[in-house]
């Protein structure tokens, strides 16, 4: 857990997706609501809210995995397999 915060890459994701989480959390109206509130096609104004999240969820999830096998640290058993690969 401390060598997580240690490093920047992994410290700034982790920093990202539990503000996403904690967004999701908060009891915003655009996130949650006690009253049924039509928006386009009858469909609850809130949902529209969690649609947006989700998606910027995604995105960002796809973002960060384009980055981690950019990274070396990620293809640390690849590396292992194909020297294991080439003695057999």
């Amino acid at each position: 857990m401390k060598k997580l915060f240690e490093n920047h890459f992994e410290r700034t994701w982790l920093i990202i997706f539990l503000f996403l989480f904690f967004l999701i959390m908060i009891p915003f109206p655009f996130f949650y609501s006690e009253t049924y509130i039509p928006a386009w096609g009858g469909i609850p104004s809130f949902l529209f809210g969690w649609f947006a999240h989700t998606a910027v969820t995604f995105v960002l999830i796809i973002v960060y995995y384009r980055m981690c096998m950019k990274r070396k640290e990620y293809h640390v058993y690849d590396e292992e397999n194909e020297k294991g690969e080439s003695e057999v």
